[in-house]
Parts: structure tokens; C-alpha cells; sequence
């Protein structure tokens, strides 16, 4: 994978753009190592998400998962001064996320568009599972923006391809959206070991992603 990625790079199929060019404006977020800015691009009104620091999975992750309209745009690489790992240049959504959306007391949700957040929601995760064969790993609702009235689903830090040898040791995620299996296998007092006393790895899958989507749509129906 890290080999597809640098070919990508190096054939220019992955953009890279030179840092003196963004221009940060401010401060969103974060989460796990990496931190997020809005930038503009110099000279101009145009606005992107730069998610600083992330490593060479989550790049071609978020490259192979760039075509579809309910997944937030990716733009490129680039490098932030003196950083060793790449930062990823990504469409800005100026709704924020969905997590705060359904918090804002003076937004009015219509069933209508609850309905039409879960189908967004539910087309970019298919199509991630059935035509890209990338499990998601991490849905929850500060990972789903909102850009113009419309779901974009983002984040692949925690993602990894079908068949790939991707397993966790440790329990990681938001608690209520996390896959009980992974709590089944890997925390005490029951977790999964081997003969020789070791825990088992969890492999997420397609099954993990609809147990959080499930958990998901009764957050956007109710709001609590």
C-alpha cells in the first residue's frame, strides 16, 4: 500500500502543493495525532481543510475513496514547515459536522431531511464497502460534515482495505459507536487469547461499519 502511494506521488496523479501557497486561518479540531486548520489558497477566496500529520495509509485511503459525492473531497498532499509526515489538502465543508449540527437547538431537522442525511450517509459507506472495499472503521457523527446541505462522510485514519492485514489489539473509537465484537474479543474480563495467553487481534469489517450505522441513525432521528 505505502508503495502504491509513493508511485501515486511520484506519477503526480496525487497532487502536491507547496505550503506557501495555503495560507491557515484557523484552528478546527482534532483527534488521535493529528490536528486540522482551514487555509486558504494564496491570493484567493477558496478554502480548504488541511489535516496535518497523517501517515502514508490514510493518504491512499482517502485517494482511493475520492469519488464519490457524500465523501468529503480530497485535493492533495502537502508538507506544514517542518513536518516529517505528509498533512492532506481536503474540500472545506462549511456546515462542520453532524455531531454539532444535531446539537444546535435552533436548527429545525424535518424528517425529510433526516431521511435524506441517512441515505447520503448510507450510498458513500456502500460504495466505500461494495465498489472501493475499504472499511471505514470509525463512523460517528464528528466524523460526517455537512457541506452545503449535504452529507461527506471523512476521516479514513482508521480505515483499511478488505484484504489487508489490518487488525487492532486495543479497544479504540467512540464508545456507543464502537462494534461489540471488538469489546467481546478484546476486553477483559472475557477477551478472546490464545493458548499461550495472548489477546486475539480484531479485524474490523463491513459488519462493524453497519453496527455503527445503526447506531447513528437513531442519534440523527432523535438528537440525543
Amino acid at each position: 500500500m505505502l508503495e502504491k502511494f509513493s508511485l501515486l506521488l511520484e506519477d503526480k496523479i496525487i497532487d502536491y502543493h507547496d505550503s506557501f501557497n495555503l495560507i491557515r486561518s484557523k484552528f478546527i479540531g482534532s483527534g488521535g495525532s493529528a490536528s486540522v486548520y482551514v487555509a486558504n489558497w494564496k491570493n484567493t477566496s477558496t478554502k480548504y481543510a488541511i489535516k496535518r500529520c497523517v501517515d502514508d495509509k490514510e493518504v491512499y485511503l482517502t485517494y482511493l475513496a475520492n469519488s464519490h459525492e457524500n465523501i468529503i473531497q480530497f485535493r492533495g498532499v502537502t508538507n506544514i514547515e517542518d513536518d516529517e509526515k505528509y498533512s492532506l489538502v481536503l474540500e472545506y465543508a462549511e456546515g462542520g459536522t453532524l455531531g454539532k449540527y444535531l446539537r444546535d437547538d435552533t436548527i429545525t431537522l424535518k424528517w425529510e431531511n433526516q431521511l435524506k442525511f441517512a441515505k447520503e450517509i448510507t450510498s458513500a459507506i456502500l460504495w466505500l464497502h461494495v465498489d472501493k472495499g475499504i472499511v471505514h472503521g470509525d463512523i460517528h457523527p464528528n466524523n460526517i460534515l455537512i457541506h452545503k446541505d449535504t452529507i461527506k462522510l471523512a476521516d479514513f485514519g482508521r480505515s483499511c482495505q478488505r484484504e489487508s492485514e489490518c487488525y487492532n489489539t486495543e479497544v479504540w473509537g467512540v464508545l456507543p459507536y464502537i462494534d461489540p465484537k471488538m469489546l467481546e474479543e478484546l476486553v477483559e474480563p472475557f477477551p478472546n487469547i490464545n493458548q499461550v495467553g495472548q489477546k486475539l487481534p480484531y479485524k474490523p469489517n463491513e459488519k462493524s461499519d453497519i453496527y455503527s450505522l445503526g447506531v447513528l441513525f437513531w442519534e440523527l432521528t432523535s438528537r440525543l
